[in-house]
């Protein structure tokens, strides 16, 4: 019956975007309390948004949130730069990894050798920088281009191209880490594909410079006991 209410409540979203906690339990003919409930778990799920008494789905083409890629780049670069130079000792030609969309996987886009490697993304700006190297494949999810976050948004063909792949790495960044170990992310098209990235790949590496650690974010991506790796600055 729990699982029934949640996939309603996933539905709900899909079709209004989003709504306060009362009106949900009025169409769900439930107290307000197992409505809490509910959305307590969907969001520790990922799947949901929580924000002033109302839940939102995961974000559409036109969200708008965060911090654009050219601040986000601009900010703490040379911690960026150092985290970047501790994770290239993990790559060997012949491995097929994914990259976010983060200004941190940039700056590895910039260092990678001209090897033999398979890197999947969802980064405009990391194409356009994997573009100069030939001996590596480049497959991007392609989508609706965000100029903002220099990211696509992710479509069905897109996760057909994730699950059809054997990820040995996928190496990701973060908005924050609160102190319980979860991984938040600001809600837009990147968290989207970090989250099947990180579902279907062999070994997850996050990338964090330690002004990010002791905080939440909007939106729960994970938690630091699936993570592989964590590369620190």
């Amino acid at each position: 019956m729990k699982q029934q209410r949640q996939r309603t409540i996933l539905a709900l979203i899909d079709s209004q975007q989003s709504l306060a906690t009362h009106a949900l339990a009025a169409k769900l003919g439930v107290s307000v309390e197992t409505v809490r409930r509910d959305i307590r778990e969907l969001h520790q799920q990922g799947k949901i948004i929580r924000q002033h008494g109302k839940i939102k789905g995961l974000a559409d083409d036109n969200s708008d949130n965060g911090l654009s890629f050219v601040d986000r780049f601009r900010r703490h670069a040379r911690n960026k730069k150092d985290v970047v130079s501790q994770v290239l000792s993990l790559i060997k030609p012949q491995m097929c990894i994914a990259l976010d969309a983060s200004s941190t996987c940039w700056y590895l886009s910039k260092q990678l050798p001209d090897i033999p490697l398979m890197v999947i993304t969802n980064s405009f700006r990391i194409c356009c920088e994997l573009e100069k190297k030939e001996n590596i494949t480049l497959i991007c999810t392609g989508g609706t281009l965000v100029r903002k976050y220099s990211s696509f948004f992710i479509n069905s063909d897109a996760i057909s191209t994730i699950k059809s792949k054997q990820i040995d790495v996928f190496i990701f960044s973060c908005d924050s880490i609160d102190n319980l170990g979860n991984i938040w992310d600001t809600n837009n098209g990147n968290a989207k594909f970090k989250k099947y990235v990180f579902s279907w790949a062999k070994n997850k590496v996050l990338l964090i410079d330690k002004s990010k650690i002791g905080s939440r974010g909007e939106l729960n991506l994970f938690n630091l006991n699936e993570v592989t790796s964590i590369f620190y600055s």
